[in-house]
């Protein structure tokens, strides 16, 4: 049997709290494969890391009095002893938000604007006046717009269960502070999911058998405006904002001051920059090691 190379990560736990047995269920699980992939000869390489940014660490960490980069270090420090008492092998264990981290996810930012990927576009936001910051979501409540309950989210009704816009609430409030929230505009920036390329890339990765054929037709339904069997409407892909307003915990997005990627465009990237980081602890080359085709990446979550 020839060496296969792997290519092993795990979900990135959130930094604001420690680990909880549905964590550790996932962990086991992974190194259980990972062990047997060894002991078959293979090369394995297993990462994690702490997914450090966003604006609910922000708000933990000014309650805390601590600066957010304290704030996850503290969590960091407690991993250890969980990892080895359930005797985890993690080849390496690392941040979000170090160096490797915000230099991957600059750079393909910068790749993406560079492939007329990236835009902007002025939108208007719910705004906290005492906390001079723009709220997420979750950080808005309110009176749902369908049922009319109160104290629910600004994204979805826990009680009836629609979705809508934060501005569309009854009587929003900001949760952080109580005050009424007022629309205030900015400029955000966008990556193109809607462009044809990106579409016509992701059909072809969905639909050349790597998911259940029941999972393959059911995506299908995204990627373009079409009618739906049960008489909704698809509305095919559209951009997605991935940046947020300063003051935020998070990577800078390049050549625009004040201006953060959101949480979700970094975090992904971190499996990648743990792996930097364990390649370069062992003098081994990251650019060669992602670029050989024979290289297999396997993703362990729930």
């Amino acid at each position: 049997m020839s060496q296969r190379r792997l290519f092993v990560t795990t979900a990135l736990p959130y930094a604001n709290g420690n680990f909880h047995i549905g964590h550790i269920m996932e962990y086991i699980q992974a190194d259980i494969w990972v062990r047997f992939q060894r002991m078959q000869g293979h090369a394995v390489n297993f990462v994690g890391a702490d997914d450090a940014h966003g604006a609910p660490i922000m708000i933990a960490a000014e309650k805390a009095g601590k600066t957010p980069q304290q704030f996850v270090a503290d969590i960091a420090a407690g991993r250890k002893p969980y990892l080895d008492g359930f005797h985890i092998s993690f080849d390496n264990w690392h941040s979000t938000d170090a160096p490797e981290n915000h230099q991957l996810a600059q750079q393909i930012y910068r790749d993406l604007k560079k492939a007329g990927l990236i835009s902007t576009k002025t939108i208007e936001q719910f705004f906290d006046v005492e906390k001079n910051m723009f709220l997420p979501d979750r950080f808005i409540k309110g009176q749902c717009p369908k049922c009319g309950a109160k104290d629910q989210y600004g994204d979805n009704c826990e009680v009836c269960g629609a979705v809508y816009a934060p501005t569309d609430l009854i009587n929003p409030y900001s949760a952080l502070s109580g005050a009424t929230p007022v629309l205030k505009s900015s400029e955000h920036f966008f990556f193109r999911l809607s462009d044809p390329r990106c579409v016509e890339f992701l059909e072809q990765w969905t639909q050349d058998g790597k998911l259940q054929p029941e999972v393959a037709n059911k995506v299908k339904e995204w990627f373009s405006v079409r009618d739906n069997a049960d008489g909704t409407q698809s509305e095919g892909l559209g951009d997605w904002d991935i940046s947020r307003d300063a003051p935020y915990f998070g990577i800078e997005i390049p050549d625009a001051p004040g201006k953060y990627f959101y949480v979700w465009l970094d975090a992904p990237v971190g499996y990648l920059a743990s792996l930097k980081n364990l390649l370069g602890k062992r003098g081994e080359d990251y650019e060669a090691y992602m670029a050989d085709p024979a290289l297999e990446q396997y993703h362990f979550i729930g």
